[in-house]
């Protein structure tokens, strides 16, 4: 009797070992892989203070009521290495911090009587793009907005939302892994690495649904891409979502879109299509530069006034 017990008790220490093994994550190991390319993501051309800035024009078939409706506009965007304290959720500036890209992408538009100005900005971390801070800010001549989606190292997203006329809320749900804010995309993207499969999965956050949507990105070759600044070879990629999410471009994402990025050290983002032509985004003009201490409009020769 005493050597059946013995047995049993055996028997459960192994079961509750085998179950803890298997409940240490739901995740399979596959999405737990790396997705980005640390040796883009670290390259030297990152360290030469400066940033990237770049416009791009965007043309769409539908506003942002989602009305039929022709609009064309100049999208700018930014990409700038700097130091970030995500116990803080703001920028360092006394040498401390880890190191993170900035991302921004802003635009202005009319509507009739009103004026549209948005801007988004990103801080990620440099050596995988782990979200550290999504935000968002817009005037439309109703009110102004300020959303936000900081991912602290407890392992939650707080949401964060301050309108005049749009309501007010605070809230918060969990993280996970590889998951990235609607305006990461343009550099998650860039910083994809398909040296092992042509096929990589990820999320996207939503901060509205609280709901983390399954995205598929998948390598599908090179081509020349006729451009603003010339003819110049990209990689093609397909990035398809098992439900749409917002969208930077097209207000909310067709179910596939495609990007082209650049052949080269910088990635840079040449274009991005809707899959319904719905909505498009083309490189005019880019340059290198410390734009905080350089007035920039002096060294364009595309773009003449501010997004």
């Amino acid at each position: 009797m005493g050597d059946q017990s013995g047995v049993r008790v055996l028997f459960l220490v192994l079961y509750i070992a085998v179950l803890a093994g298997c409940g240490g994550t739901t995740e399979p190991q596959s999405e737990r892989a790396p997705i980005t390319d640390v040796s883009y993501l670290t390259a030297d051309v990152w360290n030469d203070g400066q940033a990237e800035v770049a416009f791009y024009q965007v043309e769409r078939t539908r506003d942002q009521y989602g009305r039929s409706n022709q609009q064309r506009f100049v999208v700018g965007t930014y990409l700038v290495k700097h130091r970030f304290r995500p116990t803080a959720m703001t920028k360092a500036t006394d040498g401390t911090g880890t190191p993170a890209f900035k991302y921004a992408f802003f635009y202005e538009l009319d509507s009739g009587s009103y004026q549209y100005k948005r801007n988004w900005v990103v801080n990620a971390r440099q050596n995988d793009l782990r979200p550290f801070k999504h935000s968002f800010t817009s005037f439309d001549w109703c009110s102004n907005q300020y959303r936000e989606m900081a991912f602290p190292p407890d392992g939650r997203v707080e949401v964060r939302m301050r309108s005049d006329d749009y309501g007010n809320r605070r809230t918060s749900f969990s993280s996970r892994p590889q998951s990235y804010p609607p305006a990461e995309l343009p550099l998650l993207i860039r910083g994809l690495d398909f040296g092992r499969s042509d096929t990589l999965r990820f999320h996207v956050t939503v901060a509205d649904s609280a709901e983390h949507v399954p995205a598929k990105a998948v390598r599908l070759g090179r081509d020349s891409l006729d451009i603003a600044a010339g003819t110049v070879p990209a990689e093609r990629i397909a990035v398809s979502y098992e439900s749409p999410v917002p969208s930077l471009i097209g207000e909310v994402t067709d179910s596939v879109e495609t990007y082209w990025r650049g052949i080269g050290a910088q990635r840079r983002l040449l274009r991005v299509n809707a899959e319904s032509g719905r909505y498009q985004m083309e490189l005019v003009e880019h340059v290198r530069s410390p734009y905080w201490k350089e007035n920039i409009w002096t060294r364009l020769a595309r773009v003449s006034e501010r997004p």
